[in-house]
């Protein structure tokens, strides 16, 4: 009776070191099979950090914005244009920059000798702002977001500069006078050209305009001398305001 006692209790010790042993394998084997899965999913990259054009409200001087010269040139100006840069008149820009007509300054009594034969129409004077270029690089921007604003605000979609602006009018006096504002594809800056005060000549606008797009790229918004990467867009991101 005592052998088979024991007899007993030996083979169920032998049962179960053996279901020990099948459970430690199969715990083996699931651990393996659950480090071939996550190794067969694909790599989440991490997102790319998102960057404006112009980082950390940085200001461009319109010395580096902008060549007066080639206003003068696209213009037909006879005297060289003149450059102001007036950024601190716009607090959401990284640069605004006044291109000033230029020549011999009029005394006042040459002004209303000119009136007199102008019939006192007398345009833009030497030394008076033709047209004004103001750079929006702070925020993150896509040309589907902006046309969408400019739908938004009833401006006027148009492709008189050769490629998409959204068009403002201003009225003055009789005349409505242009604001164009584009996506600038290069920078990914909005670039926003009007005229100056005395400038009734909608024609000439969109030539600064188009001066302005054709000349402004990564290496005019540089910021200490680096020129920035092209952006990722951001859907969520801020815009600014056409």
């Amino acid at each position: 009776m005592r052998a088979t006692t024991t007899t007993l209790l030996f083979t169920s010790l032998i049962a179960l070191a053996a279901g020990c042993a099948n459970d430690k394998a199969a715990d083996e084997q699931a651990r393996r099979a659950a480090e071939e899965e996550e190794k067969a999913k694909p790599a989440v990259k991490a997102a790319p950090k998102i960057l404006p054009p112009v980082p950390g409200s940085a200001r461009i001087p319109c010395t580096q914005l902008v060549d007066p010269a080639a206003f003068t040139t696209a213009l037909g100006e006879k005297d060289p244009m003149e450059l102001r840069d007036i950024t601190q008149s716009d607090a959401d820009a990284a640069s605004v920059c006044s291109i000033l007509r230029g020549g011999k300054r009029l005394t006042a009594k040459e002004q209303q000798k000119l009136a007199k034969k102008t019939n006192h129409k007398l345009g833009v004077l030497p030394g008076e702002e033709f047209c004004r270029i103001t750079a929006y690089c702070w925020t993150i921007e896509t040309l589907e977001g902006f046309q969408q604003r400019c739908k938004e605000r009833n401006h006027k979609d148009s492709t008189e500069l050769g490629t998409y602006s959204c068009v403002q009018g201003i009225q003055q006096g009789a005349v409505d006078l242009n604001v164009h504002q584009f996506f600038d594809e290069d920078t990914k800056c909005l670039i926003k050209v009007g005229g100056g005060p005395s400038n009734e000549d909608n024609d000439k606008i969109a030539t600064c305009a188009r001066t302005a797009r054709d000349m402004i790229g990564p290496a005019q918004i540089a910021v200490g001398g680096v020129a920035p990467a092209a952006p990722a867009t951001d859907a969520g991101a801020p815009a600014a305001t056409p």
